[in-house]
């Protein structure tokens, strides 16, 4: 019994020693995207999508996350959104210092997570915190996406990069969880696509990528037209399971399709970032933090 006790110890006192290392650690994580058809880009592209910093940093200023994107050289940054913990401001410092230096690194796309949108539609309860926060990002150079598209070249390749904002009460913690079949129905950002050129890359089209925070309506997005879908909110599933995956989603969704992994859906590329911090569940398992580095095959 006393040995079974130790052994007991002794597995939690290591998976306690992971799990602090892995709150405190990312890994460059990369995928590669397939070239399409009709692409007129003169070599493989480069960028980097950073999701759910929640605030974090990575040594003094963050100096560790802003080399290890530079070592990168991307052609663009993208943001996915939640890299501040809502607030009436005084908790969002260290996010938009770390944002506002990525502009002289490549031209930086940034999106909003339930973090920001929360704070941007309870103004009675935030104040003026998102309004200030979104013009310090502005003012740096960032593109800010609030259910928009922009048009970008990035090496002889023309690109369509939206931004899609999902109301709050799709980020809601319930169980079991209520609005996979509503999201079309509910949602206004249904016309998000709207913005888009729309044409395959093969007729003529641009390369399209889409910001959306919430990863449990990937396949809508996709089913959209779009060519590459950026995800996150989901923090890996907290622990990941070998051949499983992520456990679990902040939404109390067991097993989440996609959690943290480069998927296929139809003619559309999904990733799904772990993200870079921790919220609600600040614990990580077999899940380390990262930050994503997507390359276009040549």
């Amino acid at each position: 019994m006393i040995g079974l006790l130790l052994i007991f110890l002794l597995i939690v006192v290591l998976l306690s020693f992971r799990i602090f290392y892995e709150n405190h650690t990312f890994v460059m994580r990369y995928y590669e995207v397939e070239k399409k058809m009709g692409s007129q880009d003169e070599g493989g592209w480069k960028i980097v999508f950073l999701s759910d910093l929640h605030n974090k940093e990575y040594g003094s200023g963050n100096q560790r996350l802003l080399g290890a994107i530079r070592r990168e050289a991307p052609d663009l940054i993208l943001v996915g959104g939640d890299m501040l913990i809502r607030s009436t401001g005084e908790k969002s410092e260290h996010a938009a210092a770390f944002l506002e230096r990525l502009p002289a690194i490549a031209p930086v796309y940034c999106a909003n997570g339930n973090h920001e949108q929360k704070m941007k539609e309870c103004e009675e309860t935030y104040g003026e915190a998102y309004r200030k926060y979104r013009k310090r990002l502005a003012d740096s150079g960032i593109h800010m996406l609030e259910n928009e598209a922009d048009t970008i070249w990035i090496r002889g390749q023309r690109m369509q990069i939206g931004g899609l904002e999902i109301p709050v009460s799709f980020f809601t913690k319930q169980f079991p969880w209520k609005h996979h079949e509503t999201y079309r129905e509910e949602s206004p950002e249904k016309q998000m696509p709207g913005q888009f050129d729309l044409r395959p890359v093969s007729e003529g089209g641009p390369y399209k990528i889409l910001l959306a925070h919430q990863a449990l309506y990937a396949e809508t997005y996709a089913g959209w037209g779009m060519d590459l879908v950026l995800c996150g909110h989901l923090h890996g599933g907290v622990v990941r399971l070998p051949g499983i995956g992520g456990v679990i989603s902040p939404q109390l969704t067991l097993f989440p399709k996609y959690s943290g992994e480069h998927s296929r859906f139809r003619d559309c590329d999904i990733i799904v970032s772990k993200g870079l911090g921790g919220h609600s569940i600040p614990i990580r398992l077999f899940n380390r933090a990262e930050v994503i580095v997507i390359r276009q095959k040549s």
